[in-house]
């Protein structure tokens, strides 16, 4: 055995150790997602079965563990001044989802009234009917995370509505100029409602996690494998 570990071929060697290394980190970070995904379902059917709340008791928790919290309130929306999350798909239609500020007695929270289709011009925006007066709005709590490689295009020039590439809140406040509460509030779907409101905070199941997980231990053992059986046969040829 020694024998054979000392005729290895150095780059090869290294190689396949850092590819099999990488595979199985893969494999690791799979399980780990499927067990994100696992715990994100069970709290969600957790927050199904709670009873709405209002924002002033979400605001007096831990908002890292509201997510999914139900949540009912009363706001006046500016019906002006909103904003257009961009690609986003529905039935393999493009178009926006709209956020829109709403001015409740806890302060300004950003709610996601669902999506809309966009026009056959990139140029013209959807032409979007917001009711002002106050309201009663129902949903569940939504933490926005940011990616960082996404780029911002629109400009805080007082023009409305704005087009953004993500929820990002601190985005939002220079655009608002105001602050807002730190969540989003995703609204019920609604029979009458024009905005198409199909939340989907899985989009891949614990399962598929799992299957990936496989899949790379998989190949990390058939490149293991692939390597020692080369090896032993041109140690055999190389002994004839």
């Amino acid at each position: 055995m020694w024998t054979f570990l000392t005729r290895l071929p150095v780059v090869a060697t290294l190689i396949t150790f850092i590819c099999v290394v990488i595979m199985f980190a893969l494999g690791n970070w799979q399980l780990q997602r499927a067990e994100q995904k696992t715990e994100r379902l069970l709290a969600m059917e957790r927050s199904a079965k709670t009873e709405q709340v209002g924002l002033q008791q979400i605001l007096s928790g831990n908002i890292g563990e509201v997510l999914d919290m139900p949540v009912n309130f009363e706001g006046a929306a500016e019906s002006n001044r909103y904003f257009l999350l961009d690609n986003k798909i529905q039935q393999g239609r493009v178009g926006y989802q709209v956020l829109v500020p709403l001015q409740t007695s806890s302060g300004t929270v950003i709610a996601n009234f669902g999506w809309v289709a966009a026009t056959n011009s990139r140029d013209i925006l959807p032409s979007i009917l917001i009711e002002a007066e106050k309201a009663h709005y129902a949903g569940v709590i939504s933490l926005p995370l940011n990616n960082a490689m996404v780029k911002e295009t629109a400009l805080v020039d007082g023009e409305w509505p704005k087009v953004l590439q993500q929820t990002d809140l601190k985005v939002i406040q220079q655009h608002y100029k105001q602050e807002v509460l730190p969540f989003v509030v995703l609204l019920n779907a609604q029979e009458t409602s024009k905005f198409v409101r199909n939340w989907q905070p899985v989009v891949m199941a614990p399962e598929k996690h799992m299957a990936y997980a496989v899949q790379w231990y998989l190949l990390g053992f058939a490149a293991l494998a692939v390597f020692i059986i080369a090896q032993r046969n041109k140690l055999k040829r190389n002994k004839k």
